[in-house]
């Protein structure tokens, strides 16, 4: 039986989480990033949204714009005055970026900006996978977290665990449109032939 998988668009579920997710929620409601970028298509991703963060693990802010490169200075002006504030150019599997990074109260931020809507950012639809697999096999979690707490990034932790072939990135999107039943079997071959997670 899968767990209650949260709206993730608003992330208010954070303060009702665990330990990291109530910190995150704290620091998101006395900064207030989300309302600095209210004119955007917005939405936090990565590890604490579905709770396998672990130290240094960031907030990931994805933001759609139409020309991610000219919210360099809009970006600088919003939050250049956070400590290790820094913005830098990148191009993504799916696309080019806009990525800034800052921390606030201690816990990395980075905003991620591409002219992708939120919804079709790899961010957001591997996050998507993974929240599915966490709802259908929650004794994955403390195995993600020892994977990533020994260095390992968090599709390549998935990707171990579920055997997956090939770059880890595309094999979790590989997953998208499969059904749970389809994915609760596959979890069941996993978990049987990794029993340390099942």
């Amino acid at each position: 039986m899968a767990e209650n998988r949260p709206d993730f668009r608003d992330w208010s579920f954070l303060a009702e989480g665990s330990a990291d997710q109530r910190r995150a929620f704290a620091t998101l409601s006395r900064h207030r990033p989300f309302d600095r970028l209210a004119r955007h298509d917005t939405g936090l991703a990565g590890t604490f949204p579905i709770d396998i963060a672990v130290e240094g693990s960031d907030l990931d802010i994805l933001v759609k714009a139409d020309d991610p490169f000219a919210m360099a200075p809009f970006l600088d002006a919003a939050f250049g005055h956070h400590p290790g504030y820094a913005h830098r150019r990148t191009t993504a599997a799916d696309g080019p970026a806009l990525v800034a990074g800052f921390t606030l109260d201690g816990l990395p931020i980075e905003i991620f900006v591409q002219a992708l809507p939120v919804a079709r950012q790899m961010g957001w639809r591997h996050m998507l996978v993974e929240a599915r697999l966490l709802a259908l096999a929650p004794s994955l979690r403390p195995a993600i977290r020892a994977l990533k707490q020994a260095g390992m990034k968090t599709e390549p932790a998935f990707a171990r665990l579920l055997a997956l072939a090939g770059d880890p990135y595309q094999a979790l999107l590989a997953l998208e449109p499969l059904d749970d039943s389809v994915l609760t079997d596959l979890l069941s071959q996993r978990r049987s032939a990794m029993p340390k997670w099942g």
